[in-house]
């Protein structure tokens, strides 16, 4: 179901840069995971995971619309040209915008594990 946001999925105490999506609304961008497809794609490994903090667009019908919603998971190709992918891919026309953002996630006080 299409959710209309005014804040990106994330707790507000985290900013979020706001973009123009592909319909040219106000929108929030895709964020890349650490998770790579390995076998999904011919080349093995050329895509990854992302999620997305605002809406996930697909292209249907011939037009640009949220097909699945903030917080979906889908996947984009690592490398390429965002131009070559004009109507995006696959059964829902899923958004190819390959310049995915990434949010850093770490803690100073963990302690590395031991390998014992």
């Amino acid at each position: 179901m299409p959710v209309n946001r005014g804040t990106a999925v994330i707790d507000p105490v985290f900013d979020a840069t706001s973009i123009t999506n592909e319909a040219g609304q106000d929108d929030f961008p895709y964020y890349w995971t650490s998770t790579t497809h390995a076998n999904w794609t011919a080349g093995a490994g050329s895509a990854a995971v992302y999620v997305a903090f605002g809406r996930a667009m697909g292209y249907m019908d011939g037009v640009w619309s949220d097909v699945l919603g903030a917080g979906a998971q889908r996947s984009d190709p690592k490398t390429g040209n965002p131009e070559d992918w004009p109507t995006g891919n696959g059964p829902q026309g899923d958004a190819i915008r390959i310049y995915n953002y990434v949010r850093l996630v770490r803690d100073g006080d963990v302690e590395p594990a031991s390998n014992n």
